[in-house]
């Protein structure tokens, strides 16, 4: 009750975030009108309501498991996570780094809103923006061939180096400006005396960021970690679905593509889809929870 008592203001701002949850995540889960993940486990029919669906047990999941092109959605997920992991992760603590070592705070905030304006922006917008710069007609085609090079289709390819560095790039572009406020905010909660002792000490700029600041946001690196874990299986659906097409689908689409595409484009099959995005949510959660166990064997922070 004291806990209770003394965060009581956090607890009141939580409960907008429970409401969310609860209505638009779990509810949908068990809703007797539209079956919920019970769906996975009905024989589908678009001309019945559900509570008539005949019970089929694990066939969809069987069908999953024999169908060839859900496991290469299910591969391109894994590989575009893990890529977005060692690419992506370390750069918005990076720009925290370098912001935080800029000394004037006219430029830093300048720079802070260059960086993080482009999260406001729709993946629509910014998918649009790129293909009018690499089409075959487009700014970067334009400068290679005034070079005397070849126009080189950078959106409808199957490599895989091409396609990757897109979804990268992009998705810097995007949301490293967003991503690094969390590490600005550890970093400003850092006691700026721990800063004057070091230098006292004779520490540089390099060692003032390696033995205060990084320590200072460590736990907050970690606990963002494991949830970037539990997210492994969730590859941006907005910035996927917008630059797949027929040619790179083989190399880029995803999971959550994929489950979209036989919900509502091809041989519409929500029992199917409902089956595929249970896999999903189950291997997530399964991540999370071993992502956690780790944290909390190496004695780092932990979700819980």
């Amino acid at each position: 009750m004291q806990g209770l008592q003394r965060y009581k203001y956090l607890y009141l701002m939580f409960i907008p975030v429970l409401v969310y949850y609860i209505v638009f995540c779990y509810a949908p889960m068990i809703n007797p009108q539209t079956g919920g993940i019970l769906m996975a486990f009905k024989q589908h029919h678009l001309t019945k309501p559900f509570s008539e669906w005949e019970w089929v047990g694990l066939k969809y999941f069987e069908m999953m498991w024999r169908k060839p092109d859900f496991w290469i959605a299910f591969r391109n997920t894994i590989t575009i996570s893990f890529a977005r992991l060692i690419f992506e992760f370390p750069v918005p603590i990076l720009l925290a780094f370098i912001l935080n070592e800029v000394a004037s705070t006219k430029f830093r905030r300048f720079c802070q809103t260059v960086f993080t304006f482009p999260n406001f922006l729709s993946w629509v917008l910014v998918i649009g923006l790129l293909r009018d710069l690499l089409q075959v007609e487009g700014l970067v085609n334009g400068i290679i061939t005034s070079l005397g090079g070849r126009p080189y289709q950078f959106l409808a390819n199957s490599s895989v180096f091409s396609n990757y560095a897109l979804l990268i790039l992009t998705s810097l572009f995007k949301n490293v400006g967003w991503a690094s406020i969390i590490y600005l905010a550890a970093i400003a909660s850092i006691d700026p005396t721990l800063y004057e002792a070091a230098k006292v000490d004779g520490a540089n700029r390099w060692q003032c960021i390696r033995y205060v600041t990084w320590p200072g946001i460590k736990s907050t690196t970690v606990v963002l970690l494991i949830l970037q874990c539990g997210n492994i299986l969730n590859g941006n659906f907005d910035q996927i679905f917008n630059l797949v097409n027929g040619v790179n689908r083989d190399v880029i689409e995803i999971l959550d593509v994929y489950i979209y595409r036989y919900a509502f484009q091809q041989s519409i099959n929500q029992s199917f889809a409902a089956a595929s995005g249970l896999f999903k949510a189950v291997i997530s959660f399964s991540l999370l929870i071993a992502a956690n166990q780790i944290a909390r064997a190496l004695g780092e922070e932990r979700l819980f």
